[in-house]
């Protein structure tokens, strides 16, 4: 609607992947080594990035330790895949995203374009797990191979909704297929967890970020094509995570309540 009404869009970087699932003990072990169980050390919990061929990063996001891969479409027809830990985080399985980056140079910077790389990833998703919004999953050593088998093993999928065996790489573009396929490698070298060929693969994740930025004056955070229009947190492209968007709420509502609040006058 926004872009119909020709309000000023851009591209902005954002990334897709999948959800890495792993047991939580082999993640403590990978960190801890001989500590890990001890009661006094917190749920082992880790970051991953590695610059691979073609100038991409492949990188984790959103560790959810002791947790579960949720069911996250907003649209009919979509499956999106998230990861979320309850307070215990006394689950069997840690989750992350394994995503890799792309960028307005993927889409001729016409936000429409990235708009619709999105979408489409999402309804490929979902005809890959076969409808009922079932996800497609892979395990790594499948992956890797590009096997397009599920082999399942001592890690069990968590989505709610259900898997189906899928070639994941089938789905994103060769070059991104190929990215997160080295980027796994790479991080096999630095996480010994990452090195189970049964860990679990479930598609897609594509909401890392928006792909597009709803542009704003730098001052008063209106829209610069419409006054009155306060672009904020993550959907309009000016934050990265949940704490990000909470302080750009604030920042957002201060702006406001200067205009429209009740000591505007």
């Amino acid at each position: 609607m926004l872009h119909g009404l020709a309000l000023p869009l851009e591209c902005k970087p954002f990334s897709v992947g999948f959800r890495a699932e792993h047991l939580q003990t082999e993640i403590d072990k990978s960190l801890y080594h001989g500590a890990a169980g001890h009661p006094a050390l917190p749920k082992g919990e880790y970051q991953l990035s590695q610059h691979v061929s073609g100038g991409r990063c492949v990188y984790t996001f959103c560790m959810c330790p002791g947790g579960t891969v949720c069911a996250a479409a907003s649209e009919a027809g979509g499956v999106v895949t998230n990861g979320m830990s309850l307070h215990a985080r006394d689950g069997r399985n840690a989750n992350a995203a394994v995503v890799v980056s792309v960028d307005g140079s993927d889409f001729d910077n016409d936000p429409a374009k990235a708009v619709a790389f999105q979408r489409r990833l999402e309804q490929a998703a979902y005809r890959a797990g076969g409808g009922n919004y079932l996800a497609p999953a892979e395990t790594v050593g499948s992956f890797l191979a590009g096997r397009g088998a599920l082999e399942l093993g001592a890690v069990q999928p968590t989505y709610p909704r259900g898997v189906t065996p899928c070639d994941l790489g089938s789905l994103l573009p060769d070059d991104l297929s190929g990215a997160l396929r080295e980027g796994l490698t790479a991080f096999g070298r630095k996480l010994a967890a990452y090195r189970a060929p049964d860990a679990v693969l479930t598609g897609l994740e594509t909401r890392t970020s928006s792909p597009v930025r709803l542009l704003r004056d730098k001052e008063n955070l209106q829209c610069t094509g419409l006054a009155g229009l306060y672009p904020c947190g993550e959907g309009a492209g000016y934050a990265g995570g949940i704490m990000t968007a909470a302080v750009d709420g604030v920042r957002c509502a201060a702006e406001l309540m200067k205009n429209w609040g009740p000591m505007a006058d």
